[in-house]
C-alpha cells in the first residue's frame, strides 16, 4: 500500500516537471513510512539513513524546498524553530492544536476556522491558509495538573 502511494506522489512530482531522483523517492518513502507523525527535516534525515547512512542532510532540506514549491509536501510551524511537514496526498484536513506547557500536538478540525476564513476572504480579498496555523493553549492533562496544583497549595481551611 505504502509502495503504490509513494508511486501517485512520485507520479505528481513528474506532472509538475521535477525528475523523480532516488534521493527523492528516499525522502517520499521516509515521510510515508511517518505515517500520521509530525516529521521535522531532522526527523526524515533520520528516517533515511537507516537506508543510506551517508545520505546528506542538505539534499533533505533542498528536497522538501522543492516538493513544498510543487505542491507536494505542505510545511507547517508548529512552535517557533520547529517545521514540520505533511505529504498533501497524505494529509486529511486538519488544524494544529498546541499545548504551551507539555508541547502536545493534537490535530484536529476546527470548523470555526473556516468561517473566519470567509469572512476574511469577502471581506478584505485576502486568502486565509488556516491549515498552516497552530493554535496554541494548554491541553486537557496540563489543565488538570494546574488545577491539582492550585489544590494542593492552597488547602481549605
Amino acid at each position: 500500500m505504502r509502495d503504490l502511494k509513494a508511486e501517485r506522489i512520485l507520479e505528481r512530482l513528474r506532472e509538475s516537471g521535477g525528475r523523480v531522483t532516488s534521493a527523492r523517492r528516499l525522502i517520499v518513502e521516509a515521510m510515508l513510512a511517518g505515517g500520521d507523525h509530525h516529521l521535522t527535516a531532522a526527523d526524515i534525515v533520520e528516517i533515511v539513513r537507516r537506508d543510506d547512512p551517508v545520505f546528506h542532510e542538505s539534499t533533505v532540506y533542498r528536497t522538501l524546498e522543492r516538493l513544498t514549491e510543487l505542491g507536494i509536501v505542505r510545511p507547517v510551524q508548529l512552535v517557533p524553530g520547529a517545521t514540520v511537514f505533511h505529504l498533501v496526498e497524505n494529509a486529511h484536513r486538519h488544524n494544529h492544536l498546541v499545548c504551551d506547557d507539555c508541547g502536545t500536538i493534537i490535530e484536529a478540525r476546527v470548523d470555526l476556522l473556516d468561517v473566519l476564513a470567509s469572512d476574511v476572504a469577502r471581506n478584505h480579498r485576502f486568502t486565509l491558509q488556516t491549515e498552516a496555523a497552530p493554535l496554541h493553549g494548554r491541553c486537557e492533562a496540563c489543565q488538570h495538573a494546574d488545577a491539582a496544583s492550585n489544590r494542593a497549595a492552597d488547602p481549605a481551611p
